[in-house]
């Protein structure tokens, strides 16, 4: 895998405080605690669009019994097609 170089521009008492909190945190170099936001903001983004999805899939004033109901009424009619 081919790295690619970012270069960020933060004052110098925003880094101070970075370095002395990366420590703190388990991160031995800013590198590895850029990467790893950086791959939670992936996964989060992700997990954001999965949701959007599965918004679209919700049914308003439909219950868990009525839902049992349809799935046992598709098997039957699926069960009497065969």
């Amino acid at each position: 895998m081919a790295d690619t170089q970012v270069i960020l521009r933060v004052d110098k008492d925003t880094l101070k405080e970075l370095d002395r909190l990366l420590s703190a945190h388990g991160f031995k170099t800013r590198n590895e605690w850029f990467r790893a936001k950086v791959r939670e903001f992936i996964e989060e983004s992700k997990k954001q669009v999965m949701l959007k999805k599965l918004a679209k899939l919700d049914a308003e004033d439909i219950d868990e019994q009525e839902i049992v109901a349809m799935v046992h009424d598709w098997r039957r009619k699926s069960k009497a097609a065969r």
